[in-house]
């Protein structure tokens, strides 16, 4: 199962919209079988190819992470960090300040940087979402969070706190 996460502060339906047609366009040409669950949060966009709910209890939430393949998320440490406590490849798209999707563009500010996480892969545009989609049996999880290799994520976090 992939999972889906926007998060719950603000709406995030421009990937909620990515991949409800990537599923519905891999559907059409047979080449897609796996499972699509989604956590929306307040987003207007409602998909019409996978499962989703708007919010999810921490438990609930976790185990979805657990059982997926590949966790999508908005670029929010919190998710990085729960993927690889869960041993799971997690796919990060960053908010757009310029689209309304958040205050400002401090996730794009740092995609780069958590390019270089082990297990964390970056799209800032839908071809290069759909591209790790397309490799996703490729894509390895990292480390758990409690090793450290975390250690410049954590000195990253200290620094914009």
């Amino acid at each position: 199962m992939i999972f889906v996460a926007t998060g719950t502060q603000f709406p995030f339906d421009r990937l909620v919209r990515y991949l409800d047609e990537w599923v519905a366009s891999n559907k059409a040409d047979n080449k897609h079988s796996e499972a699509v669950f989604m956590q929306l949060g307040e987003g207007d966009y409602l998909p019409q190819h996978t499962q989703w709910k708007r919010f999810m209890g921490l438990e609930d939430y976790n185990e979805k992470i657990k059982q997926s393949s590949v966790f999508i998320s908005h670029a929010g440490m919190g998710n990085i960090i729960s993927a690889k406590d869960h041993g799971v490849p997690i796919i990060v798209i960053n908010r757009q300040a310029s689209l309304g999707e958040h205050r400002n563009d401090h996730q794009q500010e740092g995609l780069a940087w958590m390019a270089e996480l082990e297990g964390v892969y970056t799209a800032s545009t839908q071809e290069a979402l759909y591209g790790l989609l397309d490799q996703r049996e490729t894509l390895r999880a990292g480390k758990k969070s409690h090793d450290t290799s975390l250690t410049p994520l954590i000195d990253y976090l200290k620094s914009v706190l």
